[in-house]
């Protein structure tokens, strides 16, 4: 079972998912102001936080697997089902084959790599030995916030993408990309619950990451409007790649704003 938080008490239950990298402290300043009101379960995905990791966690489904299970063993009713990143693969990944346990969906800053960027990921499996990937997970991590962030958090949280075991990270890196490719449409066309998609960045088609800007949209926001039978859009703006890092008020204030619509 993978390790995690369980805080509070009241519906609907929040589970929350961390993005590649990271753990179940990205959360900490959401379960502390929903924790009064709501269940909050903070996950650690395996190789990660206090989570062993398998080989089979190079797989995005595998994740979604383990998140069920415990969802299962605690006896969650339908719950809110929110994720970062990685994160929001894992969530599609939950509502559209478990529907029964997701009561609504929360896509914190989700992408879709495009063909290209995807193609890089897939290749990274292949060209990037292990003894690597502290290097790429630096140059990544050094890449996903916003400009005057906190510098001693960004070192914090660079550093602990460090500690994924290597041959996981590379492969676990270029599973999203074939996730991205294989699995996504598919899985936006197959939730049936309300979707908040609160998003801070896009990805341009070389790779980079940048800010939205209000009522700017991108090819993932796009894709979403196609697939996604109820969906709502919030951005938050001159933000990186964590929002509920960076801006925690300004995320749990849509949070907050998405579930008191669904009562």
């Amino acid at each position: 079972m993978i390790e995690h938080s369980d805080t509070g008490d009241g519906a609907p239950t929040l589970v929350f998912i961390h993005a590649f990298g990271c753990d179940h402290s990205d959360w900490d300043a959401q379960v502390a102001y929903f924790s009064p009101r709501h269940r909050c379960i903070a996950v650690d995905l395996g190789g990660h936080g206090a989570t062993w990791g398998r080989d089979d966690h190079a797989r995005v489904e595998t994740h979604g697997s383990d998140v069920v299970a415990l969802m299962k063993s605690l006896d969650l009713p339908p719950a809110i089902v929110i994720g970062n990143s990685l994160g929001c693969r894992v969530t599609m990944d939950i509502s559209a084959r478990v529907p029964e346990l997701t009561r609504a969906v929360i896509l914190v800053d989700g992408s879709r790599l495009s063909p290209s960027t995807s193609g890089v990921h897939a290749a990274l499996g292949a060209d990037s030995a292990p003894e690597g990937y502290q290097d790429l997970a630096r140059a990544m991590f050094s890449k996903m916030f916003s400009p005057g962030f906190d510098p001693e958090k960004v070192a914090e949280m660079t550093e602990r993408a460090t500690q994924v075991a290597p041959q996981l990270g590379v492969s676990l890196l270029a599973d999203i990309g074939r996730h991205d490719l294989e699995e996504m449409e598919r899985l936006l066309e197959d939730i049936r619950v309300p979707v908040l998609a609160l998003q801070s960045t896009y990805i341009t088609p070389d790779g980079r990451r940048h800010s939205l800007v209000h009522d700017q949209s991108s090819p993932y926001l796009d894709l979403l409007q196609e697939k996604v039978c109820d969906l709502s859009i919030e951005i938050i703006t001159n933000c990186g790649h964590y929002p509920q890092v960076e801006y925690p008020t300004e995320t749990n204030a849509a949070i907050d704003a998405f579930i008191a619509r669904l009562n």
